[in-house]
């Protein structure tokens, strides 16, 4: 029986509202938003609200994941314990698939993310904790890999890019491709994963955007501002050396972790070789990188 009911966790976060768009415009699931007690967030009167005890108790867990489908997490990666509680969780409850909040700048299973960013080893952990709850239950999971979220990074700075300052910092020269996704695109994958159940079962899947460069967004960027931008020119060693220095060695912050998934994200992030790229499966086409970039800086 096809994926029906589907429960979002984290909608109120960078990907969550795009995640929860794309599954009510479907028009083919029963979305239930899952909200702790204490958050702030407010939904329209048409979308159904459960709400749960801020400790997340795994009797009203399961209790709550009872019926549904799918589980889908959006909250920050790094809350490792809290995915795995919610996986047990799902797995007693009878959900068929876990999305777990894998998506991101970079790849969790590459050996330079998980020896540099803490974040990732958290992630991998989760994903080895959903391989053993697959063959011992009838939980089933799929990771999405999605590159920097292009639109929200070149908004933040985390594609090294300052649109109001018109300048960039730009990693071994800038030409490395790397793949990026917009967060409409990442929440049409979601959907199509949960359609294409069979075939995107317990998998790490790859997607893009597009799979571009720092210099041609930067001479996109040029050419859309009709400004020329300063340039730092620098290498991505010693990028990861001075951020190293600058923490003492202390990588598990917040500061420290945006600042190595940003440099890794673009140097250590292209998607288009892997076996498990996904773009042709999920049915998602190239968007038009000028374009995107135009919306973005426009809608700041």
């Amino acid at each position: 029986m096809a994926i029906r009911n589907v429960a979002l966790l984290g909608a109120n976060g960078t990907l969550g509202p795009s995640i929860l768009h794309a599954l009510l415009v479907a028009n083919v699931f029963v979305v239930t938003v899952l909200s702790r007690a204490t958050s702030n967030s407010t939904y329209p009167d048409s979308i159904h609200v459960t709400t749960i005890s801020d400790d997340l108790p795994n009797e009203e867990l399961v209790r709550i994941l009872r019926g549904q489908d799918a589980l889908v997490i959006a909250f920050a990666g790094s809350n490792s314990d809290l995915q795995i509680r919610l996986a047990d969780a799902a797995a007693q409850a009878g959900v068929k698939r876990l999305i777990p909040a894998d998506f991101g700048s970079c790849d969790s299973s590459s050996p330079r993310a998980l020896d540099l960013v803490p974040l990732y080893r958290a992630k991998q952990k989760v994903r080895q904790h959903l391989q053993q709850l697959a063959s011992s239950s009838n939980l089933s999971w799929t990771s999405l890999v999605c590159g920097h979220f292009f639109d929200y990074g070149l908004k933040c700075g985390l594609l090294q890019f300052d649109v109001k300052e018109c300048k960039a910092r730009i990693f071994d020269g800038g030409d490395i491709r790397w793949s990026t996704t917009t967060l409409d695109t990442i929440g049409t994958a979601v959907v199509r994963i949960l359609q294409k159940e069979d075939e995107t079962k317990n998998r790490m899947l790859y997607i893009e955007s597009f799979c571009t460069t720092q210099n041609e967004v930067l001479r996109l960027l040029e050419n859309i501002t009709g400004q020329k931008w300063q340039i730092e020119h620098i290498t991505s060693e010693e990028y990861i050396n001075e951020v190293k220095k600058e923490h003492g060695g202390h990588l598990d912050n917040a500061e420290a972790t945006e600042d190595l998934v940003s440099v890794v994200g673009i140097v250590d992030a292209n998607w288009e070789g892997k076996d498990d790229f996904a773009n042709s499966l999920l049915g998602l086409e190239d968007e038009d990188l000028d374009q995107v970039i135009r919306k973005t800086i426009n809608h700041q």
